[in-house]
């Protein structure tokens, strides 16, 4: 299994980017992992030389297992035996707040997974994404 999502929203005070990949497979009981090379798109990108660590990356990655343990969370009970692996992490240095990987982390699983909660987190006014 495996579900990507793209945060792409653009309101009149902000622009919000954040994009995740997960990777699932069924288990007895859920996991969250942190996969090797979160960030190797910058390479990718921009080269070596770039830089592979940004210090806003450990916040990221934070934020990342929060919205994948929220998303298996807001599942049935019976639903949420799955072992989520976040394999890719972009971002933006200008244009990803607070919440963003979050909230892409999030509907990263539920397309991974292929199931959807009652209530989904929504992007408020301001472009702040909200967690019920």
């Amino acid at each position: 299994m495996e579900g990507k999502h793209r945060l792409i929203r653009q309101t009149s005070r902000w622009a919000r980017f954040a994009q995740v990949t997960v990777r699932g497979a069924a288990a007895a009981e859920p996991e969250v992992l942190l996969g090797l090379n979160l960030f190797r798109w910058r390479d990718e990108s921009y080269g070596h030389l770039a830089g592979t660590s940004r210090t806003d990356d450990q916040q990221i990655e934070v934020e990342a297992l929060e919205g994948a343990w929220y998303a298996l969370m807001q599942l049935p009970e019976e639903a949420r035996g799955v072992r989520v692996s976040v394999v890719e992490i972009v971002t933006s240095p200008v244009d990803t707040g607070p919440g963003d990987v979050k909230f892409a982390a999030a509907h990263a699983v539920w397309q991974a997974v292929g199931r959807q909660p009652r209530q989904e987190p929504w992007i408020g006014e301001d472009g702040t994404p909200v967690f019920p």
